[in-house]
């Protein structure tokens, strides 16, 4: 017998049918090879924050001016500076405003003295120079009230420190009351030299820093 011959025409009807099975396979596991779901509402918020500004003279400084909310203001004196040194007898006062410019409100605002320093060192020199940090010559004295300017009618009692000497003011004076985003108090500080001031105390520069604090 001799070999089946294939005729061109079943080679055709094979190839088209192979071409059709490949489609439709691959048609089908295409559905297959990928499956997507997106999400378009995905959010995130930060939380409010307090930050401290505080004003005095047309100098305005930031908490916020370092990232971690705690900075120096170099700018604002607290106790007046020494451009007008005190005599006997003397004062000078200083107001200066504490705004909460953030977006939640403060639960409590302080004030912390750093140590109390002086040039010419006290006991040094001939005579001796006294201790104008601690002697009580020299006094300093605070009392803050509500809104942005002081008022000794609303003056809180909590944050108040009477004349003392500037070594002896309270570790930490502390409001404890809302103060809400937006809202200000004003601090009202009087440095003194006494009227019966040793002479000793004379040609002396204190220094003491001074740390405001308000926290959420």
């Amino acid at each position: 017998m001799g070999r089946p011959r294939f005729l061109p025409g079943v080679w055709a009807v094979c190839a088209v049918s192979a071409m059709a099975l490949a489609l439709s396979v691959n048609g089908t596991l295409s559905s297959w090879t990928s499956a997507v779901v997106s999400n378009d509402a995905n959010t995130a918020a930060t939380a409010t924050a307090v930050i401290l500004k505080e004003s005095s003279g047309g100098v305005d400084c930031y908490s916020s001016t370092n990232a971690t909310n705690s900075s120096t203001c170099t700018t604002i004196n607290v106790y007046g500076g020494t451009a007008t040194p005190l005599t006997p007898g003397g004062s000078q006062t200083m107001d200066v405003t504490f705004t909460n410019v953030g977006a939640a409100a403060a639960t409590s605002f302080s004030v912390a003295p750093g140590s109390c320093t002086q040039l010419p060192v006290a006991g040094t020199g001939t005579p001796a120079v006294a201790n104008v940090c601690t002697n009580g010559d020299l006094t300093v004295a605070i009392s803050c009230s509500p809104g942005t300017s002081y008022s000794s009618g609303s003056a809180w009692t909590d944050l108040v420190q009477s004349a003392v000497a500037p070594a002896s003011i309270g570790a930490t004076l502390t409001h404890t009351g809302a103060i809400a985003a937006n809202g200000s108090a004003t601090c009202h500080l009087t440095v003194a030299l006494s009227a019966t001031a040793n002479v000793l105390d004379q040609a002396v520069t204190v220094t003491q820093p001074m740390t405001w604090t308000m926290v959420k």
